[in-house]
């Protein structure tokens, strides 16, 4: 038996019957030529410039897919890193692709899994108003006249991603646990964010690091000493600033031990940095913020008059001190501002007035004011400027149709968070309520003066972002979930109906 070579697991090769040596090559000419164009193809695979971009698209859904919890922290950690790739004339942003992917690669994985759970990220009312939006949105570019433009396409997309964003952050944030851990998260990377902008008023200038991530264009704005960090924009770096403060401030507030400390050296350099942007609409949404927090936290009329009087106090000092800490407004550079904003004003209102239902489709005043403003063409240059103005873009881009869904999508969001603030005996539960309000009402007031969720993907994203957590947030702490976690803390706050219906929150104890 152990003779017969077809007995044994792997028989000894054969030598050819001629007792010759093995023909040559001729006698293979298909798996030679199949072989040198499969090394060929190797070759040009690893020399091609875009042979690391696929590889790195690969990984990124290949981790999203496996749901990797260092690895999507890291993308959130990732959210005010701006990347522009200049590639055909047109610069690319390369982490608003890497949050797509991370998206496709997310929700596709749990589609062949069959664990998307439609009615489970649907059980919000933020998550339909916010569909209820990008049906308003879509509404907008179907009917507007001319068609479809490649303005409104990047519009699109860009809302897109950002609602992806927030189904994603959603559906991932499944436990108190990790709504803590996107939380950390989120304080980290704000202060690392304000500690960049410090540092570019500190050296006066943008950085090589900067210019490197923003390669220079027709449209770069000159150094005024208004600080960016990673974002493209000083006004998008207080946006993004006023979405995280509040919740840092309610952690200083309610929280002890690492918390408290983690929420005050992010309120702190948050605002150090806010000033060095010297946004005007930043700053006046601040102030808002801190005028919400006296009337949620303080717990008598005595202690709201001394805090607001102090706010008052505070911005006439900083009023008075505007030359030296907002240098780049000097009465003649504002006016000249000013002017510009009222001109583009009145054009988005003669838009909204020619088209106020379905308006002139989100995302095409920039590329249509130029021709109706060609007699400005050197003061303010077509294709760079937005409305300014948060109230009249949607009325001008969307009509009445997307103004009132984008609002509706507020009113949901607020009463949300506002019944959280009120219900909740969980600290991060309380202090994620306040921040949502905090943001909303910040967006709501700089919006005044700034529209940026078309001009900053990283603004959009985490105001979806924080959405999304507060949804999480809702849904566990609803009767049928754990509300909370001895990770956060032994004795939670617990908050008790005050005055006015405003919550009064006890002292936490505990919060390490």
């Amino acid at each position: 038996m152990a003779n017969n070579t077809q007995d044994c697991p792997f028989p000894s090769p054969r030598l050819p019957a001629s007792g010759e040596p093995l023909e040559g090559f001729g006698g293979h000419k298909a798996a030679l030529t199949l072989g040198m164009v499969g090394a060929g193809a190797a070759a040009l695979f690893i020399c091609a410039h875009w042979s690391i971009a696929l590889v790195g698209a690969v990984v990124v859904l290949v981790l999203s897919a496996v749901e990797s919890e260092p690895f999507l922290l890291f993308i959130i950690f990732l959210t005010p890193l701006g990347w522009w790739l200049m590639t055909e004339g047109q610069l690319r942003d390369l982490p608003g692709a890497v949050r797509s992917l991370v998206i496709v690669g997310f929700f596709l994985s749990r589609l062949w899994r069959g664990r998307v759970g439609v009615r489970r990220l649907l059980s919000s009312s933020p998550a339909w108003a916010s569909l209820f939006f990008l049906g308003a949105i879509m509404v907008s570019i179907i009917f507007v006249k001319g068609g479809w433009s490649d303005y409104s396409a990047h519009g699109l997309y860009r809302i897109g991603s950002c609602l992806g964003f927030f189904f994603l952050i959603s559906a991932w944030a499944d436990s108190p646990e990790r709504v803590r851990k996107i939380l950390l998260v989120l304080l980290y990377s704000t202060i690392i964010t304000s500690v960049f902008a410090i540092l570019q008023e500190i050296v006066g200038g943008f950085t090589s690091f900067w210019l490197y991530l923003n390669p220079p264009g027709d449209d770069l704005v000159e150094w005024k000493w208004r600080a960016t960090s990673f974002l493209n924009y000083p006004n998008s770096l207080a946006g993004y600033l006023n979405l995280v403060l509040p919740f840092a401030l309610a952690c200083y507030v309610l929280g002890q031990g690492k918390w408290k400390k983690l929420g005050g050296w992010t309120v702190g350099l948050g605002f150090v940095a806010l000033l060095g942007t010297q946004s005007v609409g930043g700053l006046l949404a601040f102030v808002s913020i801190l005028v919400l927090a006296v009337f949620c936290f303080a717990r008598n009329r005595k202690k709201r008059l001394v805090l607001l009087a102090g706010i008052c106090a505070s911005v006439c000092l900083l009023y008075v001190q505007k030359q030296v800490l907002n240098p780049a407004h000097t009465e003649e550079a504002f006016g000249s501002e000013a002017l510009s904003r009222l001109v583009l004003w009145g054009t988005a209102w003669g838009y909204f007035m020619h088209s106020p239902v379905t308006g002139i489709g989100w995302g095409n005043f920039v590329g249509l004011y130029g021709s109706d403003l060609s007699a400005f063409s050197a003061w303010i240059p077509p294709g760079q400027f937005a409305v300014h103005n948060i109230y009249l873009q949607l009325l001008a881009e969307t009509g009445l149709v997307g103004f009132a869904a984008f609002f509706y999508l507020v009113g949901q969001s607020w009463r949300q968070a506002w019944g959280q603030l009120r219900s909740s005996r969980d600290f991060l539960d309380l202090a994620l309520a306040f921040g949502v309000l905090g943001a909303l009402l910040s967006v709501l007031v700089h919006g005044f003066v700034d529209f940026l969720f078309q001009v900053s993907p990283q603004f959009g994203s985490l105001f979806w972002g924080l959405l999304g957590l507060q949804a999480a947030s809702a849904r566990l702490g609803s009767p049928d979930s754990l509300t909370i976690s001895r990770s956060f803390g032994p004795e939670p706050p617990i908050a008790r109906g005050g005055k006015g219906g405003l919550p009064e929150i006890a002292s936490p104890k505990g919060l390490e």
